[in-house]
């Protein structure tokens, strides 16, 4: 049996898991304890319930999504070619278990439309920084994540040369 002494961490993590790879049904106590071969008191412990662990999954996939992306790629020289290639080469999958959970429940929803919104406010503010008028940074940004949450959901992905390629050529249409 696994250490019955997880922390919420343990528990978020693995749910961030069980979301990617199996969906929102897995969210739940009895699977994910099962899962850590851990008790379902374990869970009680840390979460009062469900919609708890729900909203500490969600904050967490916040950090993970937004957070700790422009916390790292400010430290770079160029930050909107970075998150460019963080966003076309990192591990999708979480995205789109997540927004496919958006679809049926309010509460991820709402934090789905928080991250859209705060992630078209810094694609913005990279865009203006790089000197395109307000209101056209405004329309690029909102096609630059909509162009990152297309390559999230699609099976078809690229990679080598013609991935390179395929970033320098967004770089230089969305900074045009």
């Amino acid at each position: 049996m696994a250490d019955s002494r997880l922390g919420p961490e343990e528990w978020v993590r693995a749910g961030l898991k069980a979301l990617a790879k199996s969906g929102a049904s897995a969210l739940k106590a009895d699977k994910l304890a099962a899962s850590l071969g851990v008790s379902r008191g374990s869970f009680y412990w840390h979460f009062a319930d469900v919609p708890a662990f729900h909203a500490a999954v969600l904050k967490r996939w916040r950090e993970v999504a937004l957070e700790n992306i422009i916390r790292d790629i400010e430290t770079t020289s160029d930050p909107f070619e970075a998150l460019l290639r963080r966003a076309f080469t990192g591990n999708s999958g979480i995205e789109s278990a997540v927004r496919a959970w958006a679809t049926a429940d309010a509460q991820a929803r709402k934090a789905v439309e928080a991250v859209d919104a705060e992630r078209i406010r810094y694609l913005q503010k990279l865009l203006t920084d790089a000197g395109i008028a307000g209101d056209v940074a405004e329309m690029r940004a909102r096609a630059m994540n909509w162009t990152y949450l297309g390559y999230a959901i699609s099976t078809s992905k690229v990679d080598g040369d013609s991935l390179k390629r395929l970033i320098q050529e967004l770089s230089a249409l969305f900074r045009r």
